[in-house]
């Protein structure tokens, strides 16, 4: 069987699997949201601590942008909010931390235990969270409403974009908690802008961007050239 055969057949079963996507039930898309509330947990389970701050170098961006390109619009967020909900509820799946900024971590890189509860509520990391919930939306939205942001120029600007609003409320989110405490601990006082994005941004970057290279990947592999749903754009595809 030739290349582009095979590219072909590939083509044509993702196509179909958008299109069952599409039209597919609402407790199906819940299903497959679920799967990926539980991807984005483990995800959370794969972190390296660093010493400066209590944000870890996780797996879990992978997982929210992959929501997006595979779930779209309704459901990539949802899949975000459903692990968000359980987490609160009490499953040990968030990576952050409810601690003071020391490194009380360092030292643990790897798989370690996640945590649970509605601490995670006033820790310093709740911000990515709701990031990983706005990131998931705004890229699905995009995906399912033109044909044309599905190619690749377009895809890596979107999960490019997806990051920095991760990035924007988590580090609006570990100010708040810095500055504040959220009631639980003490105020840290002030922190410059250079500080808050060597805590919450710039660690993270270069591993974020590796990420969303194999997701563009993935996505332009996977994505439908052509409207499986009412695209703005259907009648042309551009």
């Amino acid at each position: 069987m030739s290349a582009g055969a095979t590219i072909g057949r590939v083509r044509n079963a993702t196509y179909q699997f958008y299109r069952w996507r599409y039209e597919s039930a609402f407790l199906v898309n819940l299903g497959l949201a679920g799967l990926f509330a539980c991807l984005t947990g483990f995800g959370a389970l794969i972190k390296i601590y660093l010493p400066w701050t209590p944000v870890p170098i996780t797996g879990q961006v992978f997982f929210v942008l992959a929501s997006a390109v595979v779930l779209g619009k309704h459901y990539g967020g949802l899949s975000q909010i459903l692990y968000a909900f359980v987490g609160i509820l009490g499953v040990p799946w968030f990576a952050g931390s409810n601690t003071s900024p020391e490194p009380i971590f360092a030292g643990l890189p790897g798989l370690y235990r996640g945590i649970g509860g509605f601490a995670i509520l006033t820790g310093a990391t709740f911000g990515y969270i709701l990031g990983f919930i706005a990131a998931a939306f705004l890229i699905g939205w995009a995906l399912d409403a033109r044909v044309r942001y599905r190619r690749p120029a377009y895809l890596a600007l979107l999960l490019v974009a997806g990051i920095g609003l991760v990035y924007l409320l988590g580090a609006i989110w570990f100010y708040a908690w810095w500055t504040t405490g959220f009631g639980v601990i003490a105020s840290r006082g002030g922190l410059p802008l250079d500080s808050l994005l060597v805590k919450t941004v710039i660690p993270f970057v270069p591993l974020d961007l590796v990420k969303a290279a194999i997701v563009l990947g993935i996505g332009t592999v996977i994505l439908p050239n052509r409207p499986f749903a009412r695209e703005r754009d259907a009648a042309t595809g551009a």
